[in-house]
């Protein structure tokens, strides 16, 4: 089971680890899908105090104890104080059990004590709690723009639509071949298409999900490969800020290289994925162009914007969209 239940791709929950910060709840989006059951995980951008002191908190605990490191997890309606002192209580009790017939000796006292040390490795929970992101999947057409972390709602939204990807599919026992069985990839949701956009300033922020998006893009070929009359069903649009598109003879061999890398490995020298990375700001005028089809599957009112990231970026995208005539969302940066 998971840690908590009832959450949908999007939600978020907000922590408190009595040990920093009693009082303190600090919101976080959920990384993982409800698909992805026995465990859970959030993505924390070290900003700020309490994010510095709760690295730092994990570090220690991972040096000591290993990757394996129990934390104790409690729901919000626990008081944090109370948190400490249940684990505390539990602890004592637990050795006067097993020490009823005799004293609590020295090495006694230091088994309590490394007891209840541990026991303070505890968080607090309360959520989750729903945000706009939950609704993707009432659209037709979304597109997901996140900046640096923001990009953390969609991410778990693409970890669920992958899951349910692989609800799908079944391997020959015999010729190891791959199908996908059911009428449609999303069976009683109208998504049709996504358009997951991502602006970072460094190439080593998108290393947070580019495993996910590695396996998203496999996934993806193995089910066009299989099912040959469907659309594609994802891109990816991935734009690194921190080099710029300047026509000087510096950036010109850059792109030469980036370039010969691509047709000889057949991916991005940055990120390998098969999708290009584009250098500088998006083009939002061009972007939105885009992503209205000729054919018209791909409709402006019928398309749904999300986004996370800085209000300057933010208010810039909802002008655009009003520009198209699409609907824009944003999550709270």
């Amino acid at each position: 089971m998971h840690p908590i239940s009832g959450f949908a791709p999007g939600d978020y929950i907000c922590i408190n680890v009595p040990s920093i910060a009693l009082y303190e709840f600090h919101p976080f989006t959920i990384s993982t899908a409800p698909e992805e059951e026995n465990y859970l995980k959030v993505h924390i951008h070290v900003k700020g105090d309490w994010t510095k002191r709760l690295y730092q908190y994990f570090k220690d605990m991972s040096d000591t104890l290993g990757d394996e490191a129990p934390v104790k997890v409690h729901g919000a309606d626990l008081n944090p104080a109370r948190a400490n002192i249940e684990e505390r209580m539990n602890v004592i009790a637990s050795l006067e059990d097993s020490n009823s017939d005799c004293c609590i000796n020295a090495t006694n006292l230091s088994q309590e004590g490394s007891q209840i040390h541990s026991s303070k490795k505890a968080i607090v929970i309360n959520g989750p709690s729903s945000s706009c992101a939950r609704y993707i999947f009432d659209c037709k057409h979304v597109v997901l723009i996140g900046s640096g972390i923001g990009i953390t709602p969609y991410a778990s939204i693409l970890s669920s639509l992958m899951a349910r990807f692989r609800m799908l599919r079944t391997v020959c026992k015999h010729c190891q071949g791959i199908n996908y069985h059911g009428k449609h990839r999303l069976e009683n949701h109208r998504l049709e298409k996504v358009d997951f956009i991502w602006v970072n300033r460094d190439v080593k922020s998108f290393e947070w999900f580019l495993h996910l998006l590695r396996q998203f893009e496999v996934e993806q070929d193995e089910y066009l490969a299989a099912n040959r009359d469907e659309r594609r069903f994802l891109d990816i649009h991935l734009y690194l800020t921190g080099i710029k598109k300047d026509d000087n003879i510096g950036q010109a061999f850059l792109h030469h290289v980036i370039n010969l890398w691509a047709e000889d490995v057949g991916d991005d020298i940055f990120t390998g994925l098969k999708s290009a990375t584009h250098f500088g700001r998006p083009d939002w005028n061009i972007l939105f162009k885009s992503l209205i089809s000729d054919d018209g599957t791909s409709i402006a009112k019928n398309i749904n914007v999300f986004f996370c990231g800085p209000n300057t970026m933010g208010k810039a995208i909802q002008q655009h969209c009003m520009n198209f005539g699409m609907h824009y969302y944003e999550e709270k940066f």
